[in-house]
């Protein structure tokens, strides 16, 4: 393994994967900080292409990564602030295979729980269902057409290192869902806002498909006349709803009040 001083057409490329498109087909991905080169490098799922880091952490970086193989690139302090979308950049950001993971693969090995989310757009709360999904044993997240990008920097920066331990699958229309539901004998849950079951319904024994929808218009008319039960989160005080990360937090606990002891 060597280190390299990062060079213009480098940055550029680098640049480049903050969008979409372009991180799709480069098949690559930016994570940024020392809690994402971590847990980068504890995974199998999305392996590390190379490491770009201000001089003053290269002995840090070094000190994790001597032993991977990959490139290590180095930088200033003003070309890390031109590469990252951090207000204050931790100094390293972290270029990782962008893995796809198989829809298909469930029906080999079909979780006991499966988070389907429905037209997700806001990064920040797609990177904390990520993160609490991880918390409570539940590592299988399906995303519907039109979510945002699981691999956004900031979703990956809200997920605080689970985007690299989760099973993602995207993207998959609610037809696809459906079929899959039936055909592995799945229970569909929609959260809803109002009207629903408790959520303590959520701990009943056999496999579930739990559904949330996109912040402002929540699920689908097609994914509410599909589910099997409906469940909402009784509250007192005057506001519409619950956040979405915030309700899929509560959602998980329920289920998990079953499972294994917590920690």
């Amino acid at each position: 393994m060597g280190t390299a001083q990062i060079s213009a057409g480098h940055r550029k490329w680098v640049r480049s994967l903050h969008r979409k498109r372009i991180g799709e087909k480069e098949k690559a991905f930016i994570a940024e900080g020392f809690n994402a080169l971590e847990a980068a490098i504890e995974t199998k799922l999305h392996p590390i292409l190379e490491i770009i880091t201000e001089q003053d952490h290269l002995e840090r970086v070094l000190a994790l990564a001597s032993d991977r193989g990959m490139p290590i690139y180095t930088c200033s302090r003003s070309v890390i602030e031109e590469l990252s979308t951090e207000k204050t950049p931790q100094g390293v950001l972290v270029i990782c295979s962008r893995v796809t993971c198989s829809f298909r693969e469930l029906d080999e090995s079909p979780p006991e729980t499966v988070l389907y989310l429905d037209r997700v757009s806001d990064p920040g709360n797609l990177g904390t269902i990520i993160r609490t999904s991880l918390w409570f044993g539940i590592s299988h997240l399906v995303l519907s057409p039109f979510c945002v990008d699981p691999f956004n920097t900031k979703t990956i920066r809200a997920s605080a290192g689970a985007i690299f331990k989760a099973r993602i699958y995207q993207p998959v229309d609610s037809g696809e869902m459906r079929k899959f539901s039936k055909r592995m004998e799945y229970l569909k849950v929609a959260m809803v806002p109002h009207g629903g079951s408790h959520p303590d319904a959520l701990r009943k024994e056999g496999r579930k498909i739990v559904m949330l929808g996109q912040e402002a218009g929540g699920l689908s008319n097609d994914l509410m006349e599909c589910a099997d039960l409906s469940v909402s989160i009784p509250g007192r005080g005057d506001v519409e709803s619950l956040n979405l990360s915030v309700a899929s937090a509560i959602a998980l606990y329920e289920i998990a009040q079953r499972r294994a002891p917590f920690r």
